[in-house]
């Protein structure tokens, strides 16, 4: 099942950030700020809560909360991957990104 384009978003957010990996737990809450959820969430139009899409890409192993309940949350092996894929093929996405945001 392909991923949706606000998925995606969080994806690139968080890679952008630079919130991967196992370079300390971050919090689930700031995840959302860093990120700027409020703003991917308008711009898609999105109704779920921050909290059932990012469950989601953890099901799916592109993000990973190591097991801590969805405490703490940062980009998988796998989601480092991904983004680095999309962005060689769609190399201006963050900045259409941070377009679509700001609208």
């Amino acid at each position: 099942m392909p991923l949706e384009d606000y998925e995606i978003g969080i994806l690139l957010k968080m890679y952008d950030e630079q919130i991967i990996g196992m370079r300390g737990y971050t919090s689930l809450e700031r995840v959302r700020s860093k990120i700027q959820w409020p703003n991917i969430a308008k711009a898609y139009k999105i109704k779920k809560s921050f909290d059932s899409v990012t469950r989601k890409l953890v099901k799916r192993k592109l993000l990973s909360d190591d097991g801590k309940s969805m405490a703490v949350l940062y980009l998988d092996k796998l989601g480092v991957d991904f983004v680095v894929e999309y962005l060689d093929e769609n190399p201006n996405a963050m900045n259409d990104l941070v377009e679509k945001m700001t609208e």
